[in-house]
């Protein structure tokens, strides 16, 4: 099972990208959603090994699970490439080489529900319960 506390937070953060989207804070949509797909990934490393990496590179959390022995798609690659830099782009001012706006925002949470989706089914896999 995911840990809940975690799956709580990620969902948090993940609802409140959807709503900032809706308001039209998409460098806010942007962090939430990345955030999201972060607890997840950690929620599933914890669930499977009690412990997680100290990073905020989705990339490398996925890595993490696939040296446990999981079947990475390389979709989730391209998705946690695209997510990660938000995690600091998107909160400092005069960092961002790119132009926030409703498109992107709306892949980031496109790209953090289908993280979301795979670890939820990965659980299900792993633990034989849904969380």
């Amino acid at each position: 099972m995911l840990p809940r506390e975690w799956i709580e937070k990620a969902d948090v953060f993940f609802n409140d990208a959807r709503r900032h989207l809706d308001e039209g804070h998409y460098w806010l949509t942007c962090f939430m959603a990345q955030q999201a797909a972060e607890l997840y990934l950690k929620a599933l490393l914890v669930s499977m090994t009690g412990l997680h990496p100290f990073t905020h590179d989705l990339v490398e959390l996925m890595n993490a699970l696939k040296e446990l022995g999981l079947n990475v798609p390389e979709e989730l690659y391209t998705c946690g490439d695209a997510l990660t830099p938000h995690y600091t782009m998107a909160r400092y001012p005069g960092r961002k080489p790119i132009e926030y706006n409703k498109g992107l925002a709306e892949r980031c949470i496109k790209y953090a529900g289908r993280i979301i989706r795979w670890v939820k089914e990965q659980a299900l896999k792993i633990h034989g319960e849904k969380d």
